[in-house]
């Protein structure tokens, strides 16, 4: 049996359907979180274009149909870069997918019903993939780095702008009869791959939407001002060293922002799962707590991320401080059926050579970080004063 194009457009509509309602329906009667409701949005916006390019199928006369599929399509992927951005902890952004599905509206609203099944396609494809790769981009940042389903979304997503960008320059450089575009672009080929890739996000983002509301990794949780690790959370640790910052510079004294971050934690997760992942950060908290200086702040903002402010008379003394939590996370392993040893990644960023202003320092000191995982971590770096205009020069390799 050959199935055509509109017959496969058909099939694939149909099966963003099925995922869509179920997804949608989970979100509303059991899993109401931000990342679940843009998500949702995404299939709700799926379903749209199956039903506007639908209508266009049955009748050509509803040009209209294609306007609305074709911004619909925007929505549905941006949605997805929107919920993954939300999932990690950051703003949504959601008013560029607006934005941008506006802006393809009006490019295949101008020309009417003279402008055919193709009308806005090369802007259309070009924004998709333009979604499609920050979506999988941010799929690799944050929370969602550390989860294989993140990684699976990731590459789904990366597929879509890999695909949608081919289409978009095949479709301008050779047009719709071309033998390329008919072979690998065409409608019935799309609807193929639509088939996978929905199937694909609906199982990824259902399982990351589960663990994330049943399970969230000890850095994603507060108990009181502290993270479930036991030290300081992001807020409390931010309210905590604001103070002391303001304070050291009226007493002119120095303090060192250190941030330390777990080397291959997203591996760890993969290889032993969560329940490893999570005793390797209260692990590495614990040491912390144990090497840090007694009247030292310590900060969970997320993950397998640390901020430690501590008082200090020097740059040397800060190192000595940092050296110390190195020789404490090697003296044993994290657990005896897992013989896993920790390493960290270590930033130092001291107010003798930024200030007494906690947003820099922390970003100093994740520049510093930066530098030493792409060094392969297990390291310490410091920052100085020259690391606000040019990243190399102003570290100082340790």
């Amino acid at each position: 049996m050959q199935l055509d194009g509109p017959t496969l457009q058909m099939i694939s509509g149909l099966i963003v359907i099925l995922c869509g309602v179920s997804f949608i329906f989970n979100t509303a009667l059991n899993r109401n979180d931000p990342p679940g409701r843009l998500w949702s949005l995404a299939f709700v916006a799926g379903i749209m274009v199956a039903v506007g390019y639908g209508v266009y199928i049955v009748s050509d006369e509803a040009w209209w149909s294609i306007t609305f599929a074709n911004a619909s399509l925007v929505v549905a992927v941006g949605a997805l870069w929107s919920g993954s951005r939300v999932y990690n902890g950051r703003g949504s952004g959601f008013a560029v997918v607006g934005g941008l599905a506006l802006v393809v509206a009006v490019i295949s609203l101008l020309p009417g019903a003279d402008g055919g099944e193709w009308v806005g396609a090369a802007p259309l494809w070009l924004v998709v993939a333009l979604m499609g790769a920050l979506g999988g981009y941010e799929a690799l940042r944050g929370r969602l780095r550390r989860n294989v389903n993140g990684r699976i979304f990731s590459i789904v997503l990366f597929i879509v702008a890999l695909f949608y960008s081919g289409r978009a320059i095949a479709f301008t450089v050779e047009g719709v009869d071309s033998a390329t575009f008919t072979t690998y672009f065409s409608s019935g080929t799309t609807s193929i791959l639509n088939m996978g890739l929905i199937v694909t996000v609906c199982v990824a983002t259902s399982i990351l939407r589960a663990e994330r509301v049943g399970s969230n990794a000890v850095g994603d949780i507060t108990v009181g001002i502290h993270s479930a690790a036991g030290v300081l959370s992001g807020t409390a640790f931010q309210q905590a060293a604001t103070d002391h910052l303001q304070r050291a510079e009226r007493a002119e004294l120095g303090l060192a922002v250190i941030g330390a971050d777990i080397d291959n934690l997203p591996e760890i997760n993969t290889a032993f799962g969560r329940v490893t992942g999570d005793e390797a950060i209260a692990r590495f908290a614990d040491t912390l707590r144990g090497s840090a200086p007694l009247m030292a702040q310590i900060g969970h903002p997320a993950a397998g991320r640390f901020y430690v402010l501590a008082a200090v008379g020097s740059a040397t003394e800060a190192l000595t401080i940092v050296q110390r939590m190195q020789n404490a996370l090697v003296d044993g392993p994290l657990g005896e059926s897992y013989q896993i040893r920790l390493t960290a990644s270590f930033g130092i960023a001291d107010t003798f050579d930024h200030g007494y202003d906690l947003a820099a320092l922390s970003a100093a000191s994740g520049r510093a970080i930066d530098v030493v995982k792409r060094r392969g971590g297990n390291d310490i770096a410091v920052t100085t004063e020259a690391a606000a205009a040019a990243r190399e020069p102003g570290l100082r390799e340790l």
